[in-house]
């Protein structure tokens, strides 16, 4: 047998013999649960990861109002890789060995493998800003946004003006004021700021979204501060570099992801803030036995951390990881493009489609049935009982969010978007 060096590269003689040869995936979100779920019970998987959960991000801001629960967006992942008849480890990854074939874990722990996925996604980008860590909530996981939601409820009962900032104006930072306007709009001791560098709401969005957005605030106790940057937290506020110091009794952090150190230490990554490079079949040039998927790859065309795309990349590093294994020639990755649904409370949702944008608090419908499907899709319900306690899961979630919501028609958000 063969392997191939690439998408276009030269055969060599393949080096695994092994009846089932081994496959390591480092990360169990998005995609490297896509990854491990379309690699057959023939190869020999083992999946490591710190959480002994699969957690879906794209609703977590939802904790912040209480209109999701912890439970609701969690899968435990012993028993997904129990029925994908794959091995967990729960251990903290420390360096990818690519040329020994082998993970190494916090525990001095060797995983060998013979070809391996990296699905490790990406970790709290701070700038460097002081106090960050010690005085600021992080918006990245479900324990994260639970937290900010338990301390908001504290907040709001208490007959004291109490003030939030949100630092980061861009998808989580707005899914979080949404949030926090569906449940507490009204409570008139709560009054919320929005730090955003860049001139408006949603940078990489179309700028309907941003004026969509300031319009929904209208006559509410929320103030947007674009183009301006944060450059300290303490424990009672946040300073900004003009000088101005924003009262906070909760600040939460939304500043974006940046790369993880071990993409760096197992010399997947050249620099430090650098996506480990992939080619077009998502497998590394420095290491061929080794493909990046998710928020962790650099592909030569980039494209936005999103769960779907990451979903479609460990499907697609799954098939070429046999391929290899196999010395059959890679196939290039070509996402799937589609919309993206932003929600924004109860108040609206947005479909964004290019530079198109439609607004609708109906579309919140859409954003619950995709989360709801697709967690279904990852974890299939077993059996006719199953599937009927499924329907009525995604029934009751659809009824919850349309019914209030139902007669105000679909319309462009701040008229019609330009290209």
């Amino acid at each position: 047998m063969s392997a191939a060096t690439g998408t276009r590269g030269r055969r060599r003689p393949v080096l695994v013999r092994r009846a089932r040869p081994r496959i390591a995936i480092v990360g169990a979100s998005f995609g490297g649960l896509a990854a491990a779920q379309h690699l057959g019970r023939e190869l020999d998987v083992t999946v490591i990861d710190r959480s002994s959960w699969f957690e879906w991000l794209p609703n977590i801001h939802e904790l912040l109002s209480g209109a999701k629960r912890p439970g609701d967006l969690r899968l435990p992942l012993a028993r997904l890789m129990k029925r994908a008849g794959h091995r967990l480890v729960r251990a903290e990854v420390t360096r990818i060995d690519a040329a020994a074939g082998r993970v190494e874990t916090a525990r001095g722990r060797r995983i060998p493998f013979d070809a391996c996925i990296v699905a490790v996604g990406g970790v709290e980008e701070t700038y460097g800003v002081r106090g960050v860590g010690r005085h600021a909530l992080p918006f990245k996981s479900v324990d994260d946004c639970a937290a900010i939601g338990r301390r908001l409820e504290t907040l709001a009962r208490d007959s004291k003006p109490r003030r939030v900032v949100i630092v980061g104006g861009g998808l989580e930072g707005v899914e979080a004021l949404g949030e926090i306007l569906r449940r507490y709009r009204r409570a008139r001791s709560l009054r919320v700021q929005v730090v955003e560098g860049g001139s408006r709401l949603l940078p990489e969005a179309p700028a309907e979204l941003d004026a969509a957005v300031r319009a929904h605030c209208a006559g509410l106790a929320v103030e947007v501060l674009a183009g301006t940057r944060v450059v300290a937290v303490t424990a009672k506020g946040v300073r900004l570099d003009t000088g101005t110091v924003l009262r906070s009794d909760l600040t939460i952090w939304t500043g974006g992801v940046t790369t993880p150190r071990l993409l760096l230490t197992s010399d997947l990554a050249e620099r430090p803030r650098q996506w480990a490079p992939v080619n077009q079949a998502l497998q590394s040039p420095r290491h061929k036995n080794v493909f990046v998927v998710g928020d962790a790859a650099g592909l030569p065309q980039p494209l936005a951390k999103q769960a779907f795309y990451a979903l479609q990349m460990g499907e697609h590093a799954a098939m070429n990881v046999q391929r290899y294994l196999e010395g059959r020639r890679l196939r290039d990755f070509r996402p799937a493009r589609k919309p993206m649904l932003v929600a924004f409370g109860d108040l609206d949702t947005f479909l964004v489609t290019g530079r198109h944008v439609i607004a609708s608090p109906t579309l919140a419908a859409a954003k619950e049935a995709v989360m709801q499907l697709g967690m279904a899709g990852l974890d299939p319900p077993l059996g006719g009982a199953s599937i009927a306690a499924l329907t009525r899961r995604v029934g009751g979630a659809v009824d919850r969010f349309v019914l209030a919501s139902i007669t105000p028609s679909s319309r462009r958000a701040g008229g019609s978007a330009r290209r």
